[in-house]
């Protein structure tokens, strides 16, 4: 399974098929407000088919956010240490 299915599925907590179904009822959709199936309109399954449709309409916005999810976390862990090294130098004196 590739990148993009294995994190739909497991930020909507759904099975890999339901994935493969969303994925490829969402690039075949044309319009946006054009209906959803009856299986994507509640539910599990309705998280994986609006992920779907924005991995098919703006992917780079999806793996941007993603990586902010990660980046943003790791940024406030640098300040935090950086600020305890430094608060650790005047306490010792050095």
């Amino acid at each position: 399974m590739s990148l993009t299915p294995f994190l739909i599925a497991k930020l909507s907590r759904v099975e890999p098929g339901v994935v493969r179904r969303a994925m490829s009822t969402a690039s075949a959709i044309d319009e946006i407000e054009g209906g959803r199936p009856a299986e994507f309109s509640r539910g599990p399954n309705a998280t994986a088919f609006a992920l779907a449709l924005f991995v098919a309409r703006r992917p780079v916005h999806f793996y941007l956010g993603l990586a902010g999810l990660v980046g943003f976390p790791v940024y406030l862990l640098v300040r935090i240490g950086s600020f305890l090294i430094g608060w650790g130098m005047h306490i010792h004196g050095q």
